[in-house]
């Protein structure tokens, strides 16, 4: 499955583990585009080992480099060249995590200048977005660094987000920044109440998941949390159509939290 129904383009992130092949061949299979996490516990080098794995085997592989997880220069072009042998030319770059990092690269945009340099234009390269904030950074430092990395990538791809809404609203205040990336909306899959919990510490969300569980035991528990942490699962689809009704996207990006087998139903119904 490559496209939603109305010709919005379609990208599945995966998070490395045991099965997670299988579990696409099964679910989604090639030349579907699928993008593949680079968290603390793994590191680049199997996100970059899947990604040549799943192009060999046909797919659209998308790897993320973390800026902040790179130990050197060399390994950098280690990876470019192993990227490039399999035929992947897409690369999303985010900064990661640790101050300071493994090696020299501080932000995303340094990642983004040796990436082009080392791979001679071979790569497009993509960038992170943030409709609903980032802890620690203003908006307006936010957008001026998007506004920075606008001539060194090509798209760029939303944070995890719940509002179509807020996805319309950021895209308006994005163009009005001058900002004519490309620009994905990312949103979740179809994940239920237990696996989400389960998986809170690996992708990053734990604070926030606390917050909303606690949000949803008290009085004033929105719809919002309920829909995320309520006993069945999320139901992307109202989510979706909003995306599609906006226009200006250029694609959907869902977080799937490998649950896989729940794509083709939650997104072909949308």
């Amino acid at each position: 499955m490559a496209d939603l129904p109305g010709s919005l383009p379609l990208r599945v992130e995966i998070i490395p583990g045991p099965g997670i092949v299988d579990q696409l061949q099964k679910h989604l299979p090639a030349p579907a585009t699928v993008t593949i996490t680079c968290l603390p516990h793994h590191g680049a080098e199997e996100t970059v080992t899947l990604a040549v794995r799943l192009a060999e085997l046909g797919y659209r592989a998308v790897p993320h480099l973390a800026a902040r997880s790179l130990t050197s220069r060399g390994q950098l072009a280690g990876f470019l060249t192993r990227l490039q042998t399999a035929g992947v030319s897409d690369i999303f770059v985010i900064a990661g995590d640790g101050d300071p990092g493994a090696g020299p690269y501080a932000w995303s945009g340094a990642l983004m200048e040796d990436t082009a340099s080392m791979g001679s234009g071979f790569f497009t390269l993509g960038t992170a977005a943030y409709p609903e904030g980032r802890p620690g950074v203003s908006a307006a430092e936010l957008t001026d660094l998007l506004l920075a990395k606008q001539d060194l990538c090509s798209w760029a791809v939303t944070q995890l987000c719940f509002s179509g809404p807020v996805l319309a609203d950021y895209l308006d205040d994005l163009h009005a920044a001058g900002i004519t990336l490309p620009v994905w909306a990312g949103v979740p899959g179809a994940v239920g109440r237990s696996k989400l919990i389960s998986l809170a510490a690996r992708i990053g969300v734990g604070p926030s998941l606390r917050f909303a569980r606690r949000s949803l035991t008290g009085a004033g528990g929105g719809s919002l949390v309920r829909s995320v942490l309520a006993p069945s699962s999320y139901d992307p689809a109202p989510l979706i159509r909003s995306v599609k009704d906006t226009g200006g996207f250029a694609g959907v990006h869902v977080y799937s939290f490998n649950n896989l087998e729940s794509i083709d139903r939650a997104f072909l119904d949308s």
